[in-house]
């Protein structure tokens, strides 16, 4: 005994701690009564006698077995139908029938050894069809001692997970010795059970020394082999999200848990690019985080796809949750402890989500993937009328204009071609983003604003260039964190929805890529979660798609959050202050990021505003705006043709209202443009219309 204690205090390092860490794992109640029904009542009927009557004239027969929690213990419930007879000469006599339900209150408790849950039973009653409790009688007491020794044969096995974490540590862990590995993995028990009203939680426990002295910083310059090491691994990482979202994408039929493995995986997409733009001395750990953050993310979504798959493979899941669990309980402990995500350890992983296929889950390809274009596909609620071209086209959306760009491709304009390459941008743009709108089904009313937030995107990202001339060669345009062309669509986020080398040499395809990202984070984010109802109207459209498109789609409402990062507001005010340049049709102004001068002459921008459908549908326009948010009337007329007449001859920019609004027995029909949260927003464009002596009115006062 002596020399058991010397040896464990000469394995544990000197000035260590020993910390328990614990890693939460939930079994919902369809999952227990999955398990309970497999044990218990694995009949087609799912049913199971309870009686046991020698001669067959009794019997007690339970029936649609049902479990869940109460208060701190389990509820077990179930129909019964009892049969009570009498032997008689020849066969049985019936002497009653009885049919109700019967419930039990068990108490989970763990077994001895530490890895098996069973129910103690605490008390059993009947109800009769009248709903009358019995806790007494002869049926009573059959019904009691059958259910208790049934139940009492209930188990929840949790071996399947501690498997998972025997194989899983190790790898995770691999600066310790064997004698410590061996260690860790013999204190893992389970502790702490937990009865909620949604799931059964208990904790998988372990001791984990944990030095304490802080390792030396990582060299600020990797080696040549430590970078391709690192960008191996970050590759691996980045095919198992994937291959990880794909798999559990195909398990489901709900189209919100595909929604939102897809959001998770173009979240988790965009803090990979941050975290690769690092220092190098900080890069690798950020990646890490990335990783394991982006892993609990997915937890309660696999965890939803899990409870719908059949026999023992929701098991296996939730293993595979559980040793992503043990990653984040452990990266708690910090740098000291020595957690590495090898590629060992990703191997792990993949085998988990599935073993016959580990080596396609880590597989990292810049190929073009048809089945992330399907998710994306899938997530717009529109859908496109061709969907046969879709499958023979790279992009998103089949684009047929790409000859009209093609003497663009590879042009880098000089100050002196400003005033033929900017207007023949603009036209490209704008004729993307109506192609893009139009086969997308976009709302007629939400188009000439998508075609400016397309616009001034561009104008934002890259000053509409899609090339830029480095060392006497014509190279694309591109940042440091992938970002390329003149969407700047980042090529580690979009890898495998779109074509990479596209990207970098079509701008045709760019503008196209860029402008369905766009269109997406419009439809899917910005317009289905209100923004434009908030103070600030319609543009508040332009500005959260922009901010989805700059910082994934969990930065939707970025740009009105006061708890945002001085770098991140500042880009968001200045796609603002383009976009409504934009808006007042001086969208050339973007010549001045090139050197040059605003350019009108050349070019014809699109046809101005029409009214806007029927009275009605300015009426429905006053109505959607904030009371408080005012708007220009350019005009009052007896007409609605005098109205919409009056809108041709100006020009005026897209979009103008035509509100019917009763004066006394007459009608009048105002000329409405713009909604702005208060008078100081809204002067500029007041400024800009003052020839045609606007009136500032509150939507309040319209209504």
């Amino acid at each position: 005994m002596v020399a058991l204690c010397q040896l464990a205090l000469w394995t544990l390092p000197v000035n260590a701690e020993v910390k328990v860490v614990a890693i939460p794992v939930y079994l919902d109640y369809p999952l227990l009564r999955h398990i309970l029904v497999k044990q218990l009542f694995a009949t087609p009927d799912q049913s199971r006698e309870i009686l046991a009557d020698p001669a067959g004239c009794s019997r007690i027969l339970l029936a649609n077995p049902w479990i869940e929690g109460h208060q701190h213990e389990l509820e077990f419930r179930a129909d019964v139908q009892a049969e009570v007879g009498l032997t008689a000469i020849g066969g049985c006599r019936q002497l009653s029938s009885w049919r109700g339900r019967i419930g039990l209150l068990g108490r989970p408790v763990i077994q001895s050894g530490g890895r098996k849950v069973k129910l103690e039973p605490q008390s059993v009653w009947l109800i009769d069809d009248s709903g009358q409790k019995i806790t007494t009688g002869p049926l009573w007491s059959a019904g009691n001692a059958g259910l208790r020794a049934l139940l009492a044969s209930f188990v929840i096995d949790f071996t399947p997970y501690f498997d998972s974490l025997d194989d899983f540590i190790p790898a995770v862990l691999p600066d310790r010795s064997t004698e410590q590995l061996q260690a860790l993995l013999a204190s893992l028990v389970l502790g702490d059970l937990r009865v909620t009203a949604e799931h059964l939680g208990v904790s998988i426990e372990m001791e984990v020394d944990v030095p304490d002295v802080q390792p030396p910083p990582p060299a600020e310059v990797l080696s040549e082999q430590e970078l391709e090491e690192f960008e191996t691994r970050w590759h691996m990482m980045d095919a198992l999200l994937v291959g990880a979202v794909k798999h559990y994408a195909t398990a489901t039929d709900m189209p919100a848990l595909r929604d939102a493995l897809l959001d998770i995986l173009l979240d988790s997409r965009y803090q990979l690019r941050d975290a690769l733009a690092l220092p190098q001395d900080q890069t690798e750990d950020a990646v890490r985080r990335w990783f394991i953050d982006s892993w609990q993310r997915l937890g309660p979504v696999i965890r939803r796809i899990a409870l719908e798959q059949e026999g023992q493979q929701n098991l296996v899941w939730f293993s595979v949750l559980t040793a992503t669990d043990a990653l984040h309980a452990l990266d708690q402990l910090g740098p000291a402890l020595g957690l590495d995500i090898s590629t060992n350890g990703l191997r792990q992983l993949a085998r988990m989500i599935n073993a016959g296929q580990v080596e396609d889950l880590l597989r990292y390809s810049e190929d073009v993937d048809p089945e992330l274009q399907q998710l994306l596909r899938q997530q717009i609620e529109a859908v496109a009328p061709d969907v046969s071209a879709m499958r023979l086209q790279f992009s998103f959306f089949p684009m047929a204009h790409a000859a009209a760009a093609k003497d663009l491709n590879r042009w880098v304009p000089s100050k002196g071609d400003l005033a033929v390459y900017l207007p023949r941008i603009a036209s490209l743009l704008t004729e993307t983003a109506q192609k893009v709108a139009q086969q997308d089904k976009l709302d007629a009313a939400y188009r000439s604003l998508y075609r400016k937030i397309v616009l001034a995107t561009a104008w934002q990202e890259s000053c509409w260039r899609q090339y830029v001339v480095i060392k006497k060669r014509i190279e694309p345009l591109r940042s440091g964190s992938g970002d390329v062309g003149i969407m700047q669509v980042n090529e580690r986020v979009w890898r495998g929805f779109y074509d990479l080398n596209k990207l970098r040499w079509d701008i045709d395809y760019n503008s196209s890529a860029g402008a369905e990202v766009l269109l997406k984070y419009l439809v899917t984010y910005a317009l289905k979660q209100g923004e434009h109802k908030r103070p600030g109207g319609i543009g508040n459209l332009a500005r959260s798609t922009y901010s989805a498109y700059n910082g994934g789609p969990g930065q939707v409402s970025r740009y009105r959050r006061s708890n945002v990062a001085a770098a991140h507001r500042k880009i968001d005010a200045t796609f603002w202050e383009k976009y409504r340049q934009v808006d007042a049709g001086d969208e050339l102004n973007v010549a001045g990021c090139l050197g040059g001068d605003a350019l009108q002459a050349a070019y014809s921008p699109p046809p101005r505003s029409k009214a806007s459908g029927t009275a009605d549908t300015g009426k429905n326009w006053v109505q959607s705006q904030p009371p408080k948010n005012v708007t220009l009337q350019l005009g009052a007329f007896s007409t609605h043709e005098a109205a919409a007449s009056f809108i041709r001859q100006q020009s005026l920019p897209a979009p103008v209202y035509v509100v019917a609004l009763q004066k006394g027995q007459s009608v009048q029909y105002l000329v409405l443009h713009g909604s702005f949260a208060t008078r100081e927003n809204a002067e500029p464009t007041r400024q800009r219309y003052s020839r045609l002596k606007p009136w500032l009115r509150t939507f309040a006062d319209l209504r």
